[in-house]
């Protein structure tokens, strides 16, 4: 059963050193230990599929990171780093989103929560109490229970790209031409109509030809495709829908560290660069 009356004790949060977490604790006074789903699942806010504690935190180091595993396949699922911690506070980061961090000491609990799951926060601290005098007694940490969800997943969406230049028609398709005549330049390569995708360069003439090199930027890659590249070459202004398919000078670039790729076509004045690109689309 979850223990919702200990949401109605709050205590202010001590500066214990140069950071100080980004949300005030939940003070639980009577913490029931046990493993870390047990902890997890007292606190509404702790609602996640995966949990970690980090047991015996007096005797042991606890600073650097770590990999957790699954406990069905052995798969490292998350990775925590615990910084900072000099036994009564301490800062962390987790790829995987964390919902709620439990900080026990003595015999009561701090539980940080976070609406929506943090991936980072400092200056945690176990709770305090106050002594006959009056004094305020910061307990030392003696365990931290992780409640967290895996790392989002990230996945590759497929886009159509252009050589940024003129359109080939005012009106509905917006693939694009590129004016060279004879001058050589470096255009952007444009993805889905408004996001650049890399750039694409066109050399000097040399010998009747011209080599156009296409360059990615980071989080994008070639659609791994027969044929991701098409070129076509024109000696006026081109007009009407292109079908890039019907298009001359035809590669495949293969996703590689540099993630780019040459190709040497005739000279001429105008050239149209068709590209098959994916982008890495990651969850914030």
């Amino acid at each position: 059963m979850k223990n919702r009356f200990g949401l109605l004790c709050m205590i202010m949060v001590l500066s214990l050193g140069a950071g100080a977490a980004s949300v005030e604790p939940v003070l639980y006074n009577s913490w029931q230990a046990g493993n870390a789903a047990f902890e997890c699942g007292q606190v509404e806010c702790c609602n996640a599929v995966f949990h970690y504690k980090f047991d015996d935190w007096g005797d042991e180091t606890y600073d650097g990171s770590y990999d957790i595993d699954s406990d069905e396949d052995g798969i490292v699922e998350n990775v925590i780093i615990i910084s900072n911690n000099d036994g009564y506070s301490f800062d962390w980061t987790s790829d995987g989103l964390v919902y709620c961090v439990i900080v026990k000491g003595s015999n009561a609990a701090n539980v940080y929560c976070y609406e929506g799951g943090s991936t980072s926060d400092t200056g945690l601290f176990a709770p305090t109490s106050t002594n006959r005098k009056g004094k305020i007694i910061q307990h030392a940490i003696s365990h931290v229970t992780f409640c967290y969800n895996n790392p989002p997943e990230c996945k590759w969406v497929e886009e159509t790209a252009w050589a940024d230049g003129d359109r080939y028609v005012t009106k509905g398709n917006w693939a694009m031409y590129v004016a060279y005549n004879g001058v050589e330049k470096t255009v952007d390569l444009i993805a889905g109509q408004n996001m650049v995708a890399g750039e694409v360069s066109f050399s000097k003439a040399d010998n009747g030809n011209v080599t156009i090199t296409i360059t990615l930027k980071d989080g994008w890659r070639f659609k791994d495709v027969e044929e991701n590249v098409s070129i076509q070459d024109y000696e006026s202004a081109p007009s009407g829908n292109p079908s890039p398919g019907q298009f001359d000078w035809k590669a495949k670039a293969v996703n590689a560290e540099l993630n780019y790729i040459s190709i040497v076509v005739p000279a001429n004045d105008y050239y149209g660069v068709h590209v098959d690109v994916e982008w890495e689309d990651c969850p914030e």
